[in-house]
């Protein structure tokens, strides 16, 4: 360490409101905006935390984020030169952090697109290439075909990381020109007039997300240039994106002096269902050009990925597990306590997640070195009309396993997408950053 501790904590509180509620922030900034994600961490928000506690790693940093979403905290990392390993149990926060991680020309990008482009263009074929269940109620039939000749098109491309760059812009493209409402994470179709009333064509939509993107990526690959961090026209340091279940295990034998994450915000079936906002974009888009390691089947339900996530599956015996994580957090334990049979059933889930984030924060101890921090942003929300403290019960969960407080900050949520209500909770407008630091 190169400053005390006092000092460090001195500068993390020195860091402006504005700065910690995303005021100021551009869309664009760090690729942010090629995929609109759900729930994406603001990178303006966590540069300076990472800044400062780079200056007090001595800026020899390795970074992880075990809860990877769209990556924002890892392209982050990579603008300080700093080593950055991250994994997701979504395939989609994988293919979209593999092209944010990897380098491209601009003249690689531009040729290649008007080479697509004419191709879509010169396709007459009518055959929708895709097949599952209900695709006739989340797309019309002309939307499939103008998807299939893009599908085709990119299909055809033979460079991989390329395919991979347009996979992301019709993963968007899909977003935008589906059945479904972009309101809401969940999957809810649109109004039978208003899908006949709508005016959009995927062609279109493709075509200048694209170019979008194009620029996007290429602005944020101009920032690691001239910060020094491109060389032999790759980045200068590991950026390593994997799909893995972190509640299974970390899959990298590397260890790490800089964790930050923003875990998922309850179980993802009744918060943020970034399984249901992947669902119709995994269909159009090969396994094989994302990563043949995946081990979930995605495609079964739009339900698959959520419900493999934290507290999405019934596992144990409620009761078992109570009684393992109780004796962590007495205040999850006052919690569930003071609800009746009926609500307590409610808010099961609410237990469950908490019992499969604290088995994960297991397996990411021991990939931290002595000395590294910890820093974790969480939101407490609204479950039976009840606030569940879970900045509380995180800290409490860190302290069981002899890991104190180093310091927290508080944040307004302004500029990241989330939902404000749900069928389940309300949902919070305050986030904490909370820091750990583990000293052995």
């Amino acid at each position: 360490m190169n400053k005390s501790i006092k000092n460090i904590k001195q500068n993390l509180k020195a860091i402006s409101s504005e700065t910690l509620n995303g005021e100021n922030y551009s869309r664009n900034d760090f690729a942010r905006s090629i995929l609109n994600y759900p729930a994406m961490m603001v990178p303006s928000v966590q540069e300076p935390i990472i800044e400062k506690l780079s200056e007090a790693l001595n800026k020899n940093v390795s970074l992880i984020d075990p809860f990877m979403g769209a990556s924002n905290t890892l392209v982050t990392g990579m603008k300080y030169g700093m080593n950055v390993f991250g994994q997701d149990i979504n395939p989609l926060s994988i293919l979209l952090s593999q092209v944010k991680t990897t380098f491209y020309h601009a003249e690689e990008l531009t040729d290649a697109a008007e080479s697509l482009i004419n191709t879509i263009d010169s396709d007459a074929s009518t055959i929708i290439e895709i097949s599952f269940i209900n695709i006739d109620k989340w797309f019309t039939k002309d939307i499939q075909i103008e998807l299939s000749k893009i599908y085709r098109a990119i299909h055809n491309e033979p460079s991989l990381k390329i395919r991979k760059f347009f996979w992301v812009a019709l993963a968007e493209t899909i977003r935008l020109t589906s059945n479904d409402r972009t309101s809401t994470f969940k999957m809810h179709m649109r109004p039978i007039e208003e899908i006949s009333s709508r005016q959009i064509s995927a062609l279109k939509t493709f075509t200048s997300i694209t170019k979008k993107n194009i620029k996007n990526i290429n602005d944020y690959i101009s920032v690691l240039v001239s910060n020094g961090h491109i060389k032999k026209n790759k980045y200068a340091k590991n950026a390593d994106v994997i799909w893995g279940d972190t509640n299974i295990g970390i899959k990298t034998k590397k260890t790490f002096n800089l964790l930050v994450t923003s875990p998922p915000y309850g179980d993802n079936q009744t918060t943020v269902t970034y399984g249901q906002f992947s669902y119709l974009p995994l269909q159009w888009i090969p396994i094989g050009d994302i990563d043949n390691s995946i081990e979930i089947d995605y495609l079964q339900t739009a339900q698959s990925i959520d419900n493999k996530s934290l507290g999405g599956q019934i596992k144990e015996n409620i009761k078992d597990i109570e009684e393992v994580v109780f004796k962590k957090s007495k205040t999850l334990k006052k919690f569930i306590n003071q609800f009746d049979h009926n609500e307590r059933k409610k808010a099961e889930k609410v237990t469950r997640f908490i019992y499969d984030l604290d088995n994960s924060i297991d397996k990411m101890l021991p990939k931290m070195r002595k000395d590294s921090f910890l820093v974790w942003t969480i939101g407490n929300r609204n479950v039976n009309k009840q606030i569940v403290q879970n900045d509380l019960i995180l800290k409490e969960l860190f302290s069981s396993k002899g890991i104190d407080l180093f310091t927290d900050l508080e944040r307004e949520i302004l500029s990241k997408r989330m939902p404000g209500r749900n069928n389940f909770s309300n949902m919070m407008s305050k986030e904490k950053i909370i820091i750990f630091k583990k000293t052995s």
